[in-house]
């Protein structure tokens, strides 16, 4: 059996492991031009420094740790949510070295002298990789410069243009991707399989990308943060596109996973270490305890929370396990406690207990570790105050210590949320529902095919802020069950102009029983609920929905750079 691809973890230590002559090698940004570039090789050593700028897991908090949504909060108002984030004062050198790096490839790769044959999959990956870096810059900034090649102090001209408007540089992405497809290996031929750039994980980031743009240009349109004639159309027919041609390819190795085990299966794909033969991760970046490279997402999920838990919105949003809406706060005028959890845990959405601990579930083979009740009156490290503990990411036969020794995959990209971004974009394009990629993901868990609720029957209705229509209602809640905690809800709400999410509203927790925590008394709104955030924010978060859409140009490049403009809202 192969070795995981270490790779995407040990950037250049790796690289030097595998060439012996790389540590005789200048730094990658003093490569001169007789001196690499020759050999598919060279190419190859050059684009793997590029995994770096891959995520992975924090070693010191849970996956989510830097995330801005309504489905989950610590004990402490979210600044981005609360409108008090700051200016930028710094540059923005950290954001754009990564697209000077990738550019040198750009100017290079065509002296290398080996068959094209021998390195096309090389080039294809620099074409995904500098398509990532742009659109996480496109994420922040909306409109940036586009660069096609590597720029020095004496490129003055370039560097003192202004920036482009996002939909040309969304394009260039979209185009690059396109391009990228054609080159990189099919999963099963690539070097790591589905540990490094492939064909299937190509076309989930351009559905990915397509998905983004045209949601945000729709509802961001006539706003300061939409521009001017785009087409959202055009963007939902690439994800479309792209979706469809890896739901639709028979040469491609994609698929939703399942051993049969309705229960268990949803919940034990995040905690797997080996991700290499589950065909619905179509990438992800690897860790080895045997490397002594791991993480400590076990501590995160069991002993030592560290400040975070669910909140009633996410929880709500789960359906009955019969499909249809289910009333949480009837419940919780009666229920409470420990009694609540088990009674969602029994008559809801099987993903719900799979994402959250209910009473007696197993937290660990090994430590005969039982969850008993949610540790709301714990100090910093170990409380999660709202009752709903996060669970999902747990390997239940590794060690819960904090001592980097768990080494479950983080997924870059995978079938599923490839079949939610079609079942978005397609309805979004023309209206169609996609019912047989949505019932994929619901047979997973053992629910009903999807069906279409009305709005008025749902006790826990989601503000979007504005009517949507009660088909694309569902499909957003069928989204945001199914990729919970996997850091896509932040970009969801800012694609769709939701801050209704959340703004004037605060996070609450599970419905307290007062006999399970004898002299603890925490806040509670007028249903009961635990109310963590009610001194510090009375009135609910205060977003700045003129401003904080897109993060703020830093200072210092508008004062080099007068041709820059500032992003709406931070010139006040």
């Amino acid at each position: 059996m192969k070795k995981l691809y270490i790779l995407l973890l040990l950037t250049v230590p790796f690289i030097q492991a595998c060439d012996e002559d790389f540590l005789d090698r200048p730094p990658l940004d003093q490569i001169g031009n007789d001196s690499y570039w020759r050999s598919a090789v060279d190419l190859q050593n050059y684009t793997a420094t590029f995994y770096q700028n891959l995520p992975g897991f924090p070693g010191s908090a849970y996956n989510t740790y830097n995330q801005a949504t309504d489905q989950f909060t610590y004990q402490n108002a979210n600044n981005l949510l609360n409108g008090t984030t700051v200016i930028s004062t710094g540059s923005w050198q950290s954001d754009f070295s990564a697209v000077r790096g990738i550019n040198i490839f750009f100017d290079n790769y065509g002296k290398c002298e080996d068959d094209f044959e021998t390195w096309k999959h090389y080039l294809g990956e620099a074409q995904f990789f500098k398509a990532w870096i742009y659109f996480n810059l496109v994420q922040k900034y909306g409109d940036v410069p586009w660069y096609s090649n590597s720029l020095t102090t004496e490129d003055e001209d370039e560097l003192m243009r202004p920036r482009d408007p996002r939909t040309l540089v969304v394009d260039s992405i979209l185009y690059l991707l396109d391009e990228a497809t054609e080159n990189v290996a099919l999963r099963d031929a690539a070097p790591w399989n589905n540990n490094s750039i492939n064909k299937e994980a190509v076309l989930a980031f351009k559905s990915r990308v397509g998905l983004y743009e045209g949601t945000w240009q729709k509802y961001h349109a006539g706003t300061a943060f939409g521009t001017s004639g785009a087409d959202p159309d055009k963007y939902f027919q690439a994800s479309v596109d792209a979706a469809e041609e890896l739901i639709n390819g028979g040469e491609y190795n994609a698929g939703i996973y399942t051993t049969g085990n309705p229960d268990t299966d949803y919940f034990s794909l995040f905690g797997m270490g080996n991700m290499g033969p589950i065909n619905e991760i179509l990438l992800y970046r690897a860790y080895s305890i045997a490397d002594r490279i791991g993480h400590n997402q076990n501590y995160y999920t069991t002993t030592s929370p560290n400040q975070l838990g669910a909140t009633w919105s996410f929880v709500t949003s789960h359906l009955a396990n019969d499909g249809t809406p289910f009333d949480y706060t009837t419940l919780a005028q009666t229920t409470k406690g420990n009694d609540f959890l088990t009674a969602i845990a029994a008559n809801c959405d099987p993903r719900l207990r799979q994402n959250i601990w209910i009473p007696g579930d197993v937290m660990n083979n090994g430590e005969a570790l039982v969850f008993d009740y949610p540790p709301i009156d714990e100090g910093p490290i170990n409380v999660s105050p709202t009752g709903f503990q996060v669970k999902k990411g747990v390997n239940l036969d590794l060690t819960t210590g904090y001592a980097n020794a768990n080494d479950a995959g983080f997924i870059l990209f995978s079938y599923s949320e490839v079949l939610l971004n079609y079942a978005e974009a397609k309805y979004e394009l023309d209206g169609t529902i996609a019912y047989a990629q949505l019932n994929e993901l619901r047979a997973r868990v053992g629910m009903p095919d999807f069906v279409i609720n009305q709005q008025t029957d749902d006790p826990n209705l989601v503000d979007y802020g504005y009517a949507i229509s009660d088909a694309l209602y569902e499909i957003r809640r069928e989204r945001s069950v199914e990729l919970v905690f996997n850091r896509f809800r932040e970009s969801d709400w800012k694609r769709w102009a939701a801050h209704s999410l959340f703004d004037g509203k605060r996070p609450l927790g599970y419905p307290f029983k007062a006999d399970e925590f004898p002299g603890f008394t925490p806040s509670l709104d007028e249903n009961g609920l635990i109310d963590i955030l009610q001194t510090e924010i009375p009135s609910g978060y205060t977003f700045r929905a003129d401003r904080d859409y897109l993060s703020s140009v830093p200072e210092t490049e508008l004062t080099l750079n007068p041709n820059l403009t500032q992003n709406p809202g931070w010139t006040e």
